[in-house]
């Protein structure tokens, strides 16, 4: 439903910093936001505006208490117990499964005559394997919607390789014909990987009947470099390593990784900029580096070896340090106008939970505005309302009770990060 002024309106579960919403673009309005830790807290409400956001564990919500009706929820709920880092323990685990207090809100909000039609739920591709993805896509049938997947990774956009799933859900009634693919895929594509084609394959029949293949046209190559993205660090930012930290880095890499650094001290006069993350490799802490013109995936940091450092290559001389804050920003697709705090950790915390901004308004701009559009436009039934299933509604009832009996709710107050995937 169009706003008055002709807006359409999200509301937007586990926050963070609201990068998803900047992605949304200028044509959506917030009417709600929501996330458990005060520190993104701080920097959400800096960037949009005091008493934008509601920080608070989310099982404390009552869909009674959001405004709208809204066009679309948005939902980057926790990854930790989706990713490799987490065991991938999956969606009835302690962070991860807040994901059900959403869909209990959505329901909610069902029952009452006002869901949103529209549902974009963001996550680490760890949610496509074992039973997490397809239980998630139960519970969104479960409540009357069709949907389907496209995995974007935000190195189309900006110098970052950071792969997400994005699941966009709509309701049953609307024809989307145009928006799909004309067949289903018979192998993997840019947006649909080998492990979401076979995942969808092993659904059941009903669930088939309600997967879209959404349809994206290929992204222009990304003309963000590395090189464009540093800034000069400023006093709240980490300092240069040493020429004895320097070595201690190199030291840490194997034959390969150390060839480029060579590679780019041979070329004379010419800035070359590498990322390098910290692993451990059969026991031992490496120094892994890359030299694609493309950094890892920033990560929430949990310590030095989750931090990302920058090595500066030039004249033959190596410098190396952590990304500034601001860089780390950039590499989210932030505007340099986005206030940061000067807690270098926090902002690496912010970042690092966050969905990527370009990300998120290619597939607002070619998806989910253009079907916002099109529900505010419908004004009949095109598809025949299939009978909601019991089956799937019981499963994802049992789902979330697993999730509650877990003890959760304070396991989430303690633990930071309880937000943007």
């Amino acid at each position: 439903m169009k706003q008055q002024n002709g807006q359409l309106g999200f509301y937007e579960f586990f926050a963070g910093v609201g990068l998803a919403g900047l992605g949304l673009g200028k044509r959506w309005t917030r009417l709600w936001a929501n996330d458990i830790d005060p520190r993104k807290g701080e920097i959400f409400a800096r960037n949009f505006g005091e008493g934008s956001i509601r920080i608070d564990d989310v099982s404390n919500v009552k869909a009674s208490e959001l405004p709208g009706p809204a066009d679309l929820a948005w939902a980057s709920f926790p990854c930790q117990d989706l990713s490799l880092a987490g065991w991938r323990r999956g969606m009835t685990a302690e962070h991860s499964g807040a994901f059900w207090e959403f869909w209990r809100i959505i329901r909610e909000l069902q029952n009452d005559g006002r869901a949103p039609k529209l549902l974009a739920i963001e996550n680490v591709v760890g949610l496509l394997y074992g039973e997490s993805f397809t239980g998630l896509c139960e519970a969104l049938a479960s409540l009357g919607y069709r949907f389907g997947a496209v995995v974007i990774d935000a190195k189309h956009f900006v110098p970052q390789s950071r792969p997400r799933v994005f699941i966009v859900a709509i309701d049953q009634d609307l024809d989307v014909s145009d928006f799909r693919l004309g067949a289903p895929p018979v192998k993997a594509s840019l947006w649909h990987p080998p492990t979401l084609v076979k995942t969808v394959k092993n659904f059941d029949l009903d669930l088939k009947a309600r997967w879209i293949w959404w349809n994206l046209p290929k992204p222009m190559k990304n003309g963000v470099s590395l090189a464009k993205i540093i800034t000069d660090p400023d006093a709240h930012d980490p300092s240069w390593f040493s020429n004895e930290e320097v070595a201690r880095l190199l030291g840490l890499m194997n034959d390969l990784h150390r060839k480029r650094v060579e590679s780019a001290k041979a070329k004379n006069g010419t800035l070359s900029v590498l990322t390098v993350y910290k692993r451990m490799r059969r026991g031992e802490q490496r120094a892994e580096v890359r030299d694609d013109n493309i950094s890892g995936c920033l990560r929430v940091p949990g310590g030095g070896s989750s931090r990302q450092t920058v090595i500066i290559v030039r004249h033959g001389k190596v410098k190396a340090r952590l990304m500034s804050r601001r860089e780390l920003a950039r590499l989210m697709g932030a505007p340099d106008s986005f206030w940061l705090p000067t807690h270098y950790n926090n902002t690496y915390r912010a970042m690092g939970d966050a969905v990527a901004v370009p990300a998120v308004r290619w597939l607002a701009d070619r998806l989910l505005t253009p079907l916002a559009q099109r529900l505010g436009r419908a004004s009949e039934i095109v598809n025949p309302r299939a009978e909601s299933s019991d089956r799937y509604l019981n499963r994802s009832l049992q789902r979330m009770e697993a999730w509650r009996r877990n003890g959760m709710w304070s396991l989430l107050i303690e633990i930071p990060g309880q937000s943007e995937s």
